[in-house]
């Protein structure tokens, strides 16, 4: 073999060989079911707690004088994704960025939160959590981060209660048009399914429901998975965040029938969010009453909340004016991930601080 050529082959069947042998042992650990890494590491502390919610503090790694941030999670999961592990880390990198951090967990719905209704989240949860920051910081004001349908919940509660002192919401996700999220388009949208058939008996819709619908929703997701997971063999760290996020992404929770079936009727049926007016509690909240800054982040590449479904954001919220960022990324991609920690993660931070 003429020494040119071997000087390109040899180096890259070595390389072959090398990325072979690494995928060989973590397979062997991933299919073995060995824990591949820490989740949900960041030290905090229970700083309230009210039927099955707990607030959670994380606190700041720098002395800033920078205000709070709330997170406000979806109702269909569970929230440790937002700390899945150390380097992929949201609240990591807020509290590195001198941010006291709090988490509202909606913890796992019983029997008992199947009658719970969007007022009891928008006008008495989030509130009453947006107290306990205020009181443990000892600040004046806040900001507040909400993640998918956690992001509609947020801003419905601010716009609401005007006496929350709220200086900057980022809305991750947010569904705003109903008929664009496909799988409850087609199976409710048209009336041909009763939300109240999908409830089980404890009158929440089960898991197992939740996650049938996302799977129509992306039927080769299975076939996705396997790839990335083959990609993901040859790097340990890659294959640790992976995992993570996959089993988190396959653990969903019950979702709370009462709340459940005024969503369906409200935002999928009657396009409340489209027109920037909700009845919620015997009066409309209207979203143009947010007083807060507002950031819209969307991900190009999200199926479960797909940038057409967020488009109609800014004529919900007129005459209030929306800042937005959207990133080449999917539903959890906007802060999970390398691509999240260099380019999205930052952009919002800095958007927070008036960058």
């Amino acid at each position: 073999m003429p020494s040119v050529i071997r000087s390109v082959v040899v180096p890259k069947v070595a390389g072959e060989v090398s990325r072979a042998g690494r995928r060989l042992t973590n397979g062997i650990r991933y299919l073995a079911g060995e824990k591949l890494g820490e989740v949900a590491a960041t030290p905090r502390t229970t700083v309230w707690q009210h039927h099955n919610v707990s607030l959670h503090k994380y606190p700041s790694v720098l002395e800033s004088g920078l205000p709070p941030v709330l997170i406000v999670h979806s109702l269909v999961s569970l929230p440790y994704v937002f700390d899945l592990q150390p380097g992929s880390s949201l609240v990591e990198d807020l509290t590195g960025a001198g941010y006291d951090v709090y988490l509202l967990d909606w913890g796992v719905p019983r029997a008992v939160d199947a009658a719970n209704t969007l007022e009891t989240y928008c006008d008495d949860y989030i509130p009453a959590a947006i107290d306990e920051v205020l009181t443990d910081s000892g600040s004046l004001d806040l900001e507040v981060i909400g993640y998918c349908l956690g992001a509609v919940l947020a801003a419905l509660a601010i716009a609401g209660n005007d006496d929350l002192p709220v200086r900057s919401l980022v809305m991750l996700a947010p569904p705003v048009d109903f008929t664009k999220m496909h799988i409850t388009e087609n199976l409710l949208g048209s009336g041909r399914v009763d939300p109240a058939s999908l409830l089980d008996e404890t009158g929440n819709v089960p898991p197992a429901t939740l996650m049938a619908g996302f799977r129509m929703l992306a039927p080769t997701s299975d076939l996705k998975t396997a790839v990335n997971v083959w990609h993901g063999l040859q790097d340990q760290a890659q294959l640790h965040a992976l995992t993570n996020l996959l089993a988190w992404s396959s653990t969903h929770i019950p979702f709370p029938g009462a709340a459940f079936r005024q969503m369906i009727d409200l935002f999928l049926r009657k396009g409340a969010l489209i027109a920037g007016t909700v009845p919620l509690g015997g009066r409309d909240v209207r979203l143009a009453d947010v007083r807060a800054r507002v950031l819209v982040v969307t991900g190009e590449r999200d199926f479960m909340v797909p940038p057409e479904a967020t488009a109609p954001v800014d004529a919900a919220f007129a005459p209030v004016r929306l800042a937005h960022l959207q990133l080449p990324a999917g539903h959890a991609g906007l802060f999970v991930g390398r691509s999240a920690r260099k380019h999205c993660v930052p952009s919002i931070i800095g958007w927070l601080e008036g960058r």
